[in-house]
């Protein structure tokens, strides 16, 4: 079977349609994708706050230990200067990271109109406040339906996500 120039022509026209359709509807698949994860991220930064917070405290504590130490009650096969200068990374990128959610929380508190300041106060008791609330008590301190609640919780989260992430987070084909 032998094809004409013109249905060469038409098929290779559908192709690239076809091709350039995919192609887009897998960046739009992609960029969905990356904000669902800053989304799970933002969560994820809450939900871990305050093991952060109690981390940082614990700093601390271990530093004055360590300081009153002599050298000779360390343990130099167990230490070495490689693993000290890891744990001070690790640390010093926990606190910063308590420091930038904790700055990033009180900016969307005082972002909140009146209306607006229960989904701050929602999210405080999940996430913030040293006193860990459970669903229901925050339900019921509010004086909330359960779907308030989440509808509340949720907006709160992808808001604060901004803040987080910046516009990166935001569907902008949605404006």
């Amino acid at each position: 079977m032998h094809l004409t120039e013109k249905q060469l022509k038409i098929i290779t026209e559908v192709a690239s349609q076809n091709a350039i359709k995919a192609y887009r509807e897998d960046i739009v698949k992609r960029q969905q994708e990356k904000r669902n994860q800053r989304h799970q991220n933002t969560v994820l930064l809450l939900n871990n706050y305050r093991g952060f917070v109690a981390h940082c405290e614990q700093i601390k504590t271990e530093l004055i230990e360590f300081e009153s130490r002599s050298i000779q009650d360390l343990n130099l096969e167990e230490i070495n200067l490689e693993s000290i200068e890891s744990i001070k990374r690790s640390r010093t990128k926990t606190l910063a990271m308590v420091m930038f959610i904790k700055s990033k929380v009180m900016a969307y508190k005082n972002s909140c109109s009146d209306d607006e300041i229960i989904k701050y106060r929602i999210l405080e008791k999940k996430y913030i406040m040293p006193k860990k609330m459970t669903d229901k008590q925050i339900i019921e301190s509010e004086s909330i339906d359960r779907s308030t609640f989440y509808r509340h919780l949720n907006k709160a989260t992808k808001e604060i996500g901004v803040l987080f992430f910046g516009v990166e987070i935001l569907d902008l084909t949605k404006l």
